[in-house]
């Protein structure tokens, strides 16, 4: 099985990644693509769904390498839309010439007008061919439409049909300790899942709004089960999983 929180998951892993020499397309991704030293956004997305084991094999059996095929592709299969969801591909169109020039994976929906997403091939002075992979929040009047991948679990809430957006703040143990709403939705989520948090709250079982030590225990804990980073931070893909994921 393969779901959108499993390509995440890969893509996550690679973010910081640089070209090296820069400016050179020259990366891992398009060596194992057997396409090096061109630009390689497509090739970063085609790689990480490979390798999450749902290959794109839209131009290749490994995935594509143009970024107009890909929405050719998904057009012609009927999964390309307006509206996006987590695990989309993001097809953007920066000089809205009805062309797209790049593509991420989108890993959050905010809202109605902004998504963020893991890209491969982008950087904060060249959009389409950076060199990074790196984590973008863009604006949804940039991308052209999203094409939407058969996952496994298609069947899954998303977050705008069923549970909350995470908030885009990352939420792990620091002093002094952080609190707000978006930490009281996932406490609530986790006591609901069979976790404690202590005896505080409405729930007597720690659900006060607060990231405590206990809470940071719980997150790693609940990481290492899902298969993600057991990093302690509370970010997008974490925040999904304790939705998404089936309570036993």
């Amino acid at each position: 099985m393969t779901t959108a929180v499993d390509v995440l998951g890969r893509a996550a892993r690679e973010i910081g990644y640089t070209e090296s020499p820069p400016n050179s397309n020259r990366n891992k991704f398009g060596a194992w693509y057997g396409m090096n030293d061109v630009p390689w956004c497509a090739i970063f997305v085609s790689y990480c769904f490979y390798d999450a084991q749902l290959p794109l094999e839209i131009t290749t059996p490994k995935g594509f390498s143009y970024c107009p095929s890909g929405v050719k592709w998904f057009k012609e299969q009927g999964q390309f839309f307006k509206t996006p969801q987590v695990g989309d591909l993001a097809f953007f169109d920066w000089d809205d010439d009805g062309t797209t020039d790049h593509v991420g994976i989108v890993e959050v929906v905010h809202d109605k007008a902004n998504v963020t997403c893991i890209e491969g091939n982008t950087g904060s002075n060249n959009n389409s061919n950076g060199g990074q992979v790196m984590r973008r929040k863009r604006s949804i009047k940039n991308i052209l439409g999203f094409g939407r991948p058969l996952y496994t679990d298609t069947s899954r809430p998303q977050p705008e049909l069923g549970y909350p957006v995470w908030q885009g703040r990352y939420i792990t143990l620091t002093s002094p300790l952080m609190s707000g709403n978006d930490v009281l939705t996932w406490q609530l989520r986790m006591i609901s899942r069979g976790w404690n948090f202590g005896d505080t709250g409405s729930t007597g079982k720690g659900d006060d709004g607060i990231f405590t030590e206990r809470c940071h225990e719980v997150l790693i804990k609940f990481q290492g089960e899902k298969g993600l980073k057991p990093d302690g931070l509370l970010g997008p893909m974490t925040w999904n999983a304790a939705w998404e994921t089936p309570i036993t």
